[in-house]
């Protein structure tokens, strides 16, 4: 989320094609959004600055190491990362590949409406619980359209607000390899569809299954089957949204090898089944 080159990028798949940068996309009475390209890496020098509006960028494509007076974390696709306005921040790159982001600016005004005035968390990591919120971010970045920029900035708000609910403040992470952290998040995002298991994770880290566990959650918030959980289920709301694939094809596509855990998962998540998803959001033409 900070200055960025300019380069041109084609992005994720489906993603608009747009040059490194900070795009505007629109907004509405209290919000701003932005799509952020960037494709920093290892060896660019870290991205400094401060906050003129209190942002929330969520995390679609890549993975970085931000750093502010809220704390330190590595954040990943689907993990929402917030900035309170004044505030200082870092950025860096632990590993190629650049990353994209759809960020919301939010007016002071709309967030004590919200009950907000600024928020204590750095990010909130990606789970089960926000993944509708950022299926919706992905959607809103896709179709441009004002009214899905809308329904996502303030679905975006409701579940950062709803994390600074948890006041059971963790310790600082001890020393973990943040790099190969970062590469399996990317790992996760690339290959949700294939083996995404404790042992198989840990084994393209470079790390005994302890350890990598233990490092993975200290870095992100979350432990590696929730992330993969959240991923699969993201991947399943575009294509429910967006193809005629049947339900039970989708499920075994975005790597959920039995039906009914898709469908409990997936329910649990989006608070509707996949079929009632699916005939409210689909882009029928």
């Amino acid at each position: 989320m900070g200055k960025l080159a300019a380069i041109a990028l084609p992005g994720p798949p489906g993603f608009p094609r747009r040059s490194c940068g900070y795009h505007a996309l629109g907004g509405g009475a209290g919000f701003a959004a932005y799509d952020c390209v960037c494709e920093h890496g290892v060896r660019s020098p870290p991205a400094e600055g401060s906050y003129h509006a209190t942002k929330i960028g969520v995390m679609l494509d890549g993975a970085f190491h931000a750093r502010s007076q809220q704390g330190s974390v590595v954040v990943g696709p689907g993990a929402l990362l917030i900035g309170n306005r004044g505030a200082g921040y870092e950025y860096r790159h632990v590993d190629d590949g650049g990353d994209r982001s759809i960020v919301f600016d939010y007016d002071d005004a709309v967030l004590d409406e919200l009950g907000r005035a600024g928020f204590r968390r750095l990010a909130v990591p990606a789970s089960a619980s926000s993944a509708h919120a950022v299926a919706l971010a992905d959607d809103a970045l896709r179709s441009g359209e004002p009214e899905a920029l809308r329904e996502a900035a303030f679905a975006v708000a409701a579940v950062a607000i709803a994390a600074e609910r948890d006041t059971d403040r963790s310790t600082a992470a001890p020393a973990v390899p943040v790099r190969r952290i970062a590469e399996a998040l990317r790992y996760i995002a690339a290959h949700h569809a294939d083996d995404c298991s404790l042992d198989t994770l840990a084994a393209h880290a470079g790390l005994s299954s302890f350890h990598f566990l233990r490092s993975f959650r200290a870095v992100t918030g979350q432990t590696p089957r929730q992330v993969v959980i959240a991923t699969r289920l993201r991947a399943a709301a575009v294509l429910l949204r967006s193809t005629r694939r049947p339900i039970l094809a989708i499920a075994f596509d975005v790597g959920f090898g039995d039906a009914s855990h898709f469908t409990s998962s997936f329910t649990r998540a989006f608070g509707v089944s996949p079929g009632g998803y699916r005939r409210t959001h689909s882009r029928r033409t």
